[in-house]
């Protein structure tokens, strides 16, 4: 029976040393981890903004938190995947109401369609890029929101759009958030987002053969373009602004069986399908809406919403199946995307929370 009982201690024994290397083990991977992700940390946050003496608003590593949930299964993390867009505040006070309504469809991440800043080039714009992290923030770092390079982003005073004021534009874009390149893509549960920036496609070598090098590979994937500058309008626009008809861009997009376009630049709200393609304009947050000129070019099951041609005071939404509603003060909204499996559903939702379209493709 000693025998018995010592060899139990010494088991007993075995066991606590098993246990503590066990420990010893668990403790020095926690802070291997530990140390990794300050690496990470260190790498995603190493630059400070001149702008705002602040980290960057970049989106990516945000994103990369919902990518890294998403693959661990939790629960927390919706389905369907759920994100806004929205544009063309230039620093409107209207832009805190969208903003409300948006922190309460609480989406995954958001998509802008530029001129969040009224100029963004030289002096002015880092003023106006200082006025934005106060206003909006919060918003920024609550929510991955990926931007777009509109006129306004790169514009100053008293100036048109020239060499010198793109490259500051673009020089205050990047370090007010994080992203350096006017025009990108990144990738999310089997969905391609592709972002453009002022410059035309058409007119630019680089950005066409970078495009057309994107939609190639996302083959298989859902793809959402958003950039400043619509396709279609029916609003103020010109047409050598916007065309309004298929170019050798918008023919990409149906060969590449893109799924929807947003975009701003006409401010108002626009959604039509053309060879195969939704294309949208959200360019209701904030900044004055526009009139309803190019009405005439919509097409049959189109819906929009803007100024009338005829008034200064009078708005007017269309329904896809032909009802009018008229009223005589300016609303501003977002549009809500969500992606299921086999199909997309967007809202277009107003400062109080109305829905005005509900449309699936």
């Amino acid at each position: 029976m000693k025998y018995i009982t010592c060899l139990s201690k010494g088991n007993i024994l075995k066991l606590k040393l098993v246990s503590t290397l066990i420990f010893l083990i668990l403790l020095g991977s926690c802070r291997s981890t530990s140390t990794l992700s300050k690496k990470l940390n260190n790498v995603e946050y190493k630059e400070i903004s001149k702008i705002t003496n602040k980290t960057p608003y970049d989106p990516r590593p945000g994103m990369q938190r919902l990518r890294d949930a998403r693959m661990k299964g939790n629960r927390k993390i919706k389905k369907p995947m759920h994100f806004l867009v929205f544009g063309d505040s230039r620093g409107s006070d209207q832009m805190q109401k969208v903003l409300k309504i948006a922190d309460q469809e609480n989406p995954q991440f958001c998509l802008t369609t530029a001129d969040l800043v009224n100029k963004g080039a030289d002096s002015i714009g880092v003023e106006l890029y200082k006025n934005l992290d106060k206003e909006s923030g919060w918003f920024f770092r609550k929510y991955p929101t990926w931007p777009t390079i509109g006129n306004h982003e790169v514009s100053s005073l008293n100036t048109g759009i020239n060499e010198k004021t793109y490259a500051s534009g673009v020089e205050h874009f990047g370090d007010f958030f994080g992203i350096k390149n006017p025009y990108y893509s990144f990738t999310y549960d089997n969905t391609k987002f592709i972002a453009l920036d002022w410059i035309k496609v058409s007119k630019s070598k680089e950005r066409l053969a970078w495009l057309e090098k994107e939609l190639v590979e996302a083959k298989g994937m859902r793809i959402f373009i958003f950039k400043h500058r619509p396709y279609y309008t029916v609003g103020s626009k010109s047409y050598e602004d916007v065309e309004g008809k298929s170019t050798i861009i918008t023919e990409l997009f149906t060969k590449h069986k893109v799924t929807a376009v947003f975009s701003g630049h006409d401010h108002l709200y626009y959604r039509t399908e053309r060879d195969g393609v939704n294309y949208i304009i959200s360019s209701g947050a904030g900044a004055p809406i526009y009139r309803l000129k190019r009405e005439k070019d919509a097409i049959i099951g189109d819906t929009y919403y803007g100024r009338l041609n005829s008034s200064e005071t009078e708005y007017k939404f269309h329904s896809s199946k032909g009802t009018e509603v008229l009223f005589n003060k300016p609303m501003y909204f977002i549009v809500s995307v969500l992606v299921y499996k086999d199909k997309v559903v967007i809202k277009m939702i107003d400062t109080e929370g109305k829905i005005w379209e509900k449309y699936t493709f």
